[in-house]
């Protein structure tokens, strides 16, 4: 429980030092662009592959065997190609059409969508889909602190959500690479130290 608390004070303060150095649309939204290559792929990494990689990976390995690895190889693979052909083009290309901050208006500016057809749908599309997203890792974290902690499910849940809800207003963008880094570190230690066996 020490832990736990020291865990969330930290997120909490990495929320405070974001807020701070949040002067505009654009620090709030991209980090002001400012990110290194290391946080924004732990970053991404810990947002990819939290809640499957600790519980739904060693879940399926240990229930099938050994053999379920190749889950994790073949999202490896998809997430070298996508930092390869999409991260890239998009991360340039972004700048280019009018500074884009979001994927809508990325969209809506790169193919000159005046009526605002592209931005709507696809900010439809991106609410919808990480609505099932978000739930899954807020049940993940809450199913972990759960049976970690002897903390009831649903205490956890409402306090993790509270947390995350209240670091990312505070600090926008830059406080969720900062903790997600933090996690991805927390999550590759966790992995080395206790490796899923299979039957």
């Amino acid at each position: 429980m020490t832990v736990f608390i020291a865990y969330l004070l930290l997120i909490f303060v990495l929320g405070v030092i974001a807020y701070r150095r949040t002067h505009n649309l654009g620090d709030y939204i991209l980090g002001g662009r400012s990110l290194g290559p290391l946080v924004t792929a732990l970053s991404v990494g810990a947002s990819d592959m939290s809640g499957w990689l600790l519980l739904g990976l060693p879940g399926a390995i240990y229930l099938s065997g050994i053999q379920e690895i190749w889950i994790g190889v073949g999202l490896v693979i998809g997430a070298w190609l996508n930092w390869l052909f999409v991260a890239r083009p998009l991360r340039v290309y972004s700048h280019q059409a009018q500074n884009s901050p979001t994927l809508p208006d990325f969209f809506a500016n790169r193919f000159r969508d005046h009526g605002n057809l592209l931005r709507v749908t696809s900010a439809l599309v991106i609410l919808l889909f990480f609505t099932f997203y978000v739930a899954a890792g807020l049940v993940g974290g809450a199913i972990l602190f759960e049976s970690s902690f002897g903390l009831d499910y649903n205490i956890a849940l409402i306090v993790g959500g509270c947390i995350i809800v209240a670091y990312t207003l505070a600090g926008g963008f830059l406080a969720v690479a900062w903790t997600d880094a933090i996690q991805a570190l927390l999550m590759l230690a966790a992995l080395l130290l206790a490796p899923p066996r299979g039957r």
